[in-house]
This record gives C-alpha cells, structure tokens and sequence, in this order.
C-alpha cells in the first residue's frame, strides 16, 4: 500500500525585486529615446522635418522637449533624495513642479495643431491663384501641407515621451505616499 504524501512548498526566499530609482528610469527612457532620435537623423528624418517646416515650430518643439525632459530629470532625482521625515512638503513641492510638466506635455498637441493651421495658411495663401500654373499651385500646397503634417507629428512625438516620464515621477510620488500611510495605520 503506497502512502502519497504531498509536500507542500513554500517560497521561503523573497524573490529580489529590481527596484530601480526614479531618476534611473528617467535617465534609461531618454537613452533609448535619444537613440531613437539618432536613428531618425541617420535616415534624415530629423532633418527632412526642420527643412520642410516653414514656421519652425517643430524646432521650438523640440527644444522645449530637451528642456522640459531635463526640468523632469531633475525632479525625478530630487524625489529619489526625499527625506523620509520631510515627504510630505517635499511630495507637494514635487507634484507643484511636475504640473509644469504636465502643461508642456499637453501643449505640444497644441503647437502641432497651431503648426497645421499655420501650414494650411501657408497652402492656401498664394497657391491656389487659377493664373499660375499648375506646377507652382502644387508646389505651393506641398509646402504648406508638410509644414501641417510635419508639426502635427512632432507635437506627438514629443508628447508622449514626456508624459510616460511624468508618469514614472508619479508613480514614485504616490508610492511614497502610500508607505506614509501604511506607517501611519
């Protein structure tokens, strides 16, 4: 007669857990967007963009992303330096600056789309006159339309990374809020 015996298992041992800093996720995502960016530049789509732009708004786009990406850099260090009996005014702190974030990520929709207005003007204005020929209207439109496209695609592309970085700030915000509370109980 056989006994079955069943064991039971336990995990006895914690798994390690890879706690990554906050200013370490924020510093990986930006390698791998300025990667992307390089990578974009080596087939001249960077370039393609700036010269085809005619109200330059793209440029702007894009030195506002560097700054305000170096603005969350910031913040993400500082709240990997919070001081356990001062989270809290310095939480607040965090979260009043990080919304400056958040505006600059939200308006680079804004200047995409006030970059396809400006492009459409531009395809409108003096290309679609019936005594030119026919070559110069479409050159005209063609200008005006990438200047609107070009825009509209940089204001996202540039949107979205500075709100998945503002997304890893909040995170650790609310992460160390909930260990205050959990303290508190």
């Amino acid at each position: 007669m056989a006994v079955s015996r069943t064991i039971a298992f336990r995990n006895t041992t914690k798994t390690p857990r890879l706690d990554m800093r906050t200013f370490t996720k924020w510093f990986l995502l930006n390698a791998v967007i300025l990667t992307a960016i390089f990578f974009a530049e080596q087939k001249d789509a960077i370039s393609t963009i700036i010269e085809n732009d005619l109200s330059k708004i793209s440029v702007l786009i894009m030195v506002l992303y560097l700054f305000v990406a170096g603005y969350i850099g910031r913040l993400s260090y500082l709240s990997d330096k919070i001081n356990k009996n001062k989270s809290k005014e310095a939480k607040q702190y965090l979260t009043k600056r990080a919304d400056i974030g958040w505006f600059a990520a939200e308006h680079f929709f804004s200047l995409g789309l006030l970059g396809t207005i400006v492009g459409l003007i531009f395809a409108t204005q003096g290309s679609l006159d019936s005594s030119l020929p026919t070559s110069e209207v479409v050159a005209g439109l063609k200008e005006g339309l990438n200047t609107a496209f070009y825009t509209t695609v940089c204001g996202i592309m540039f949107s979205l990374p500075l709100q998945v970085q503002l997304m890893i700030l909040k995170f650790k915000l609310e992460e160390e809020e909930e260990e205050e509370e959990e303290e508190e109980e």
